[in-house]
């Protein structure tokens, strides 16, 4: 299950999951450290990012941003 940061509200983060719905997260439940964009990962109720995906999908992003303008 794939579950992405898409913005904050509050005292919630709202994170998409699977690229079809999306659910809210209390902000106290993330890591400290976590921002859009951030893949999640959860074990045993707790909430980790996946930094390596994370990177990953941002330098996707940043190709197709280049590929688009150039």
């Amino acid at each position: 299950m794939a579950m992405i940061i898409d913005r904050f509200e509050g005292e919630f983060a709202v994170v998409e999951v699977d690229g079809k719905k999306t659910i809210d997260i209390p902000k106290k439940n993330l890591p400290v450290e976590a921002k859009e964009g951030d893949v999640l990962q959860s074990r045993d109720g707790k909430y980790a990012i996946d930094r390596e995906e994370t990177n990953r999908l941002r330098a996707e992003a940043n190709k197709r941003m280049d590929d688009f303008w150039s």
